[in-house]
């Protein structure tokens, strides 16, 4: 079975028709259908549900309504005099070759009573035999207890992670593959047969203790139907309020409230480095108020420094030159006292005079400017006071940018903190829902606690019952043929309980294979496990690994457990032989990030010939989408209208 195209007209939240065609192309089995949450992802999923299987629909016994009340709930409410319609066309093998079925459920109403019509097309053709026995048909091509193998969303995922859940899941979904249901209930009716044949030999005593005892069974049978009707009604209101926690905390997360419940711890952060910063601030200034400033003209200091001591040293020479022009002078002196040649005076005057040495002007402003410069105390500023005030204020520095990006940091976390009117009002609200989850599963206790009190003489009576038609079914029989009758009952009985154990056994070794095969093709660690056994009393699942060591289940990650959960869906369905898409809805909500990438690149692609998968923003998103792309043969989005008051279908995903 390939689906061809879906006609949804009012159902539900969509408003008007929309149509979404379903064909897929060679290798790109994949469809994907976008909308947020409440726009008609799961309403979707329903209307394939309840076209193919009417009042037989897994999402009609949901709804715990009567037919008439739940066809009158799910026409939109803005087009309600209109009715709605919902249209499936796929192809199938019949008679030996492919044919298009198309059936047509649409109703609404006509007076005070609501009209439903159904239809069945063959190639165009309208069938009135198949149109009359659909029911039966359609359970020979895909019995609607074995559809929820093919059709589920990500809470059934979640529930079969839950280990003990699981075994419930287990064990209904093998009885209904292998059509161990009808072995059970031919049991039940050959067991109800022995009794009647039983009571028929009875004295009016013997019968009349009987039927005390079966009617005290009936009236505690119906105390506890009662009882679980309500269990089932309080059951639908916490998975209703879990929903409604889950959307909430997703809500909460978006807008921060993680920051919100530590704003004062991030106020407080906020005011400590705040006092480090100004107390920094002052230990700078202090350290600007001493030689700080000097460092801006750390290059010109050096440059006095540096004539300071060109100064120095130019005087030391100045004192040398004036004793070397005085030890001339004195030559001079006594040339001229102890000589009478004038010629060599003069000659040696000129000569003397040459050897003075002359004293250097251009010094002489330098040398006023320079004077009172004490060369050591310079010195001991460039080399000592000036490089530990850099090494001061550089680790100030530091320090105070440190602190600056601390501040801007917890500045920038105080900034996504919602307001108190955004936030407070959504706390409020999952306060109120987890008081009332609790609240809930208090009544479920109670109600529990109600049932077990009839359930516990139920089961004494049933036994003591049992004991009264066997103590009795030997006591002087007449009645040859019921003696018959109940001999041929208990050997019935052995032999079907018999056929139910050995045709459990049987394809059960199959279903562990398979169940195995899809889980290694999940898991990274392909060398994991070596083996999944089924415990064919309990459904336990038996896990071992390569030294054939048993795996406590417990010791699973989450993860694991998902990804086991997808196995044995994908397990179930092959075993079930029927080939019928594979539609998810929320396929990755219920799954952590590590684990999502096995799914999409080896579920998905595989998980049938035909998979649609519907899904928000938040699932497939931008790094799964890119995965996905090369099996995709088309994509949808589902957007609600405000001004439709419905949602409407257009092509393309969200990006």
């Amino acid at each position: 079975m390939i689906f061809e195209n879906l006609l949804i007209n009012n159902f539900g939240v969509y408003c008007g028709k929309q149509n979404f065609d379903l064909s897929t192309k060679s290798k790109k089995p994949v469809i994907l259908i976008g909308a947020l949450n409440g726009s008609g992802k799961t309403t979707f999923l329903q209307a394939i549900d309840f076209v193919l299987y009417g009042k037989f629909s897994n999402y009609f016994y949901s709804q715990k309504l009567s037919y008439e009340n739940f066809l009158i709930k799910n026409i939109n409410k803005k087009n309600f005099d209109e009715g709605a319609q919902i249209e499936l066309t796929f192809n199938r093998k019949y008679k030996g070759k492919k044919q298009k079925f198309k059936i047509s459920r649409n109703w609404k109403l006509v007076g005070k009573k609501m009209k439903e019509e159904f239809f069945v097309f063959i190639d165009d053709k309208y069938d009135k035999d198949i149109t009359k026995d659909w029911d039966n048909f359609v359970d020979q091509i895909l019995p609607s207890r074995v559809a929820s193998l093919f059709f589920f969303d990500g809470e059934k995922i979640e529930q079969l992670a839950d280990l003990d859940e699981s075994k419930k899941v287990l064990k209904k979904a093998i009885n209904s593959l292998l059509g161990l249901e009808i072995v059970d209930q031919l049991n039940v009716d050959v067991d109800e047969f022995q009794k009647r044949s039983s009571l028929q030999i009875k004295d009016d005593d013997e019968k009349k203790v009987i039927e005390e005892m079966e009617a005290k069974i009936k009236e505690y049978e119906k105390a506890i139907k009662v009882v679980d009707e309500k269990i089932v009604k309080e059951e639908d209101k916490l998975t209703k309020v879990k929903y409604e926690t889950r959307e909430l905390d997703i809500e909460l997360s978006q807008k921060g409230v993680a920051y919100y419940d530590k704003k004062k711890e991030y106020e407080k952060e906020q005011l400590e480095i705040d006092e480090k910063r100004k107390t920094l601030q002052e230990d700078l200034v202090k350290v600007a108020a001493s030689e700080a400033p000097l460092l801006i003209v750390e290059k010109e200091l050096n440059e006095i420094n540096l004539q300071s001591k060109e100064h120095n040293s130019s005087t030391d020479q100045s004192i040398i030159q004036e004793k070397i022009n005085q030890l001339v002078d004195q030559f001079n002196e006594f040339s001229e006292k102890n000589c009478s040649d004038k010629d060599y005076l003069s000659k040696f005057k000129k000569f003397s005079d040459q050897q003075k040495i002359k004293k250097d002007t251009n010094n002489q402003k330098t040398e006023f400017l320079l004077k009172s410069i004490n060369p050591f105390e310079t010195n001991f500023l460039l080399n000592e006071n000036l490089p530990n005030t850099k090494k001061d204020i550089d680790k100030l520095t530091s320090k105070k940018i440190k602190l600056d990006e601390e501040y801007e940091k917890v500045s920038q976390l105080i900034n996504k903190i919602p307001s108190d009117d955004e936030i407070k009002p959504l706390i409020e609200k999952s306060k109120k829902l987890k008081k009332e989850e609790e609240t809930l599963i208090t009544k479920m206790n109670l109600l529990r606690e109600e049932r077990a009190r009839s359930n516990g003489p139920l089961i004494k009576l049933n036994i003591d019952l049992k004991k009264e038609y066997e103590r009795k079914t030997a006591k002087d029989i007449d009645n040859l043929d019921n003696k018959r009758f109940i001999d041929y009952s208990i050997k019935v009985k052995d032999v079907l309980s018999s056929f139910h154990v050995k045709a459990l056994d049987y394809h059960i070794k199959r279903l562990e294979k398979l169940i195995l095969n899809c889980f290694k093709s999940l898991h990274r660690k392909k060398n994991f496990i070596k083996s999944i056994k089924i415990d064919t009393i309990e459904f336990d699942l038996k896990i071992s690994d390569n030294k054939d060591t048993e795996i406590n289940t417990e010791d699973l990650s989450a993860g694991e457990r998902q990804l086991l959960a997808v196995a044995i869906l994908w397990g179930l369905a092959k075993a079930s032989n029927s080939a019928a898409p594979t539609i998810i809805d929320t396929p990755l909500g219920r799954l952590d990030s590590e684990h999502r990438f096995n799914l999409v690149e080896q579920y998905f692609p595989t998980a049938s010939k035909q998979v649609i998968l519907l899904s928000t923003d938040e699932e497939i998103n931008k790094k799964y989408h890119k995965f996905i792309s090369p099996y995709l043969s088309r994509s949808y989005k589902i957007e609600y209208d405000e001004k439709l008051s419905g949602s409407k279908l257009s092509e393309g995903y969200f990006f």
